[in-house]
């Protein structure tokens, strides 16, 4: 086996298309396959799944095999800038799975501060529900995941970068702040209508696994109605449709505007903190060990 068909592997695997890797090579969709069917025949398994054309996918060999290419490759670069007698900057592009409030609200921060120091390394980020978002870092799809919600699973490793809480969200003035200083009683929330997020979601989670706690559940709301979309929900709560518990994150420019109103939940911790996350037993490159010590500096910073 030889460089260019590892590299071919790589590419096809991070980007699941033979011809998108073609063209970050600079080389022919053929070629691409070539390659790859060649590295296949020298190892004697298949490494990639094409009954998907459109869509390849690595098989339990490729997915094994996945991470010693990449450590390879590393190790190939890294001894060619020893040889050279310089250190480069780190260079690349780094695919990014975040479920929907750190993909909103800490992400955009942590990238804009990032590539001031880096501006040669690129991101592709894709928001989804925290389920998928795992789903795609345990499957290297995604280099690195943000979430608000932890998966044990030995083989994912967490850094904690910033701290959190979900608040119980009315309309402006649909209950007298004063009388709520010490948070809402439990039992006062079913009262409301909820607005809910989908299944999958880390807030939804962490709510009904906390009432769970407290012996409670969704069901015992007025009603709900459900939206897959987070600004969904907050226009929602501040037209009077109904409350809803959502990130302190999410709604601070909402409330400091004086369109909302939020309260804890007396009696019932909901903080968290939002993770970084990623697969512990994958190479990671240059470029995404430069951004996860550049979070984990970030994160020290605002927590």
């Amino acid at each position: 086996m030889d460089f260019d068909q590892i590299k071919a592997f790589v590419n096809v695997a991070a980007l699941r298309s033979f011809s998108e890797a073609g063209e970050k090579m600079f080389i022919s969709q053929p070629s691409v396959s070539v390659r790859v069917k060649t590295l296949e025949e020298e190892l004697g398994v298949i490494l990639i799944d094409r009954s998907k054309a459109r869509e390849p996918f690595l098989t339990e060999a490729g997915r094994i095999f996945h991470d010693y290419a990449q450590s390879m490759l590393k190790l190939n670069s890294e001894c060619r800038e020893k040889l050279s007698g310089q250190q480069e900057q780190s260079t690349g592009l780094i695919y990014v799975g975040s479920s929907t409030v750190p993909g909103i609200y800490l992400v955009p921060l942590l990238l804009s501060s990032f590539r001031k120091a880096h501006p040669v390394i690129d991101f592709n980020i894709n928001i989804l529900a925290t389920a998928a978002v795992l789903d795609g870092v345990l499957n290297y799809s995604f280099d690195l995941g943000f979430v608000g919600l932890l998966k044990h699973d030995i083989r994912l490793k967490y850094i904690a970068l910033k701290q959190d809480e979900l608040v119980f969200c009315t309309r402006s003035r649909l209950l007298r702040q004063d009388d709520y200083r010490g948070g809402i009683p439990p039992d006062q929330l079913f009262e409301h209508h909820l607005i809910l997020r989908e299944k999958g979601s880390a807030t939804r989670q962490l709510l009904e696994k906390k009432l769970a706690e407290n012996g409670y559940a969704i069901e015992q709301f007025e009603g709900i109605t459900y939206f897959n979309s987070l600004e969904g929900i907050k226009q929602a709560v501040k037209a009077g449709l109904g409350a809803a518990v959502v990130s302190k994150l999410s709604v601070a420019e909402m409330v400091d505007r004086g369109e909302l109103d939020q309260f804890s939940i007396k009696g019932i911790d909901l903080k968290r903190s939002l993770y970084l996350v990623y697969h512990s037993g994958r190479v990671l490159t240059g470029a995404a060990e430069a951004f996860i010590d550049f979070a984990i500096e970030y994160g020290d910073a605002t927590l």
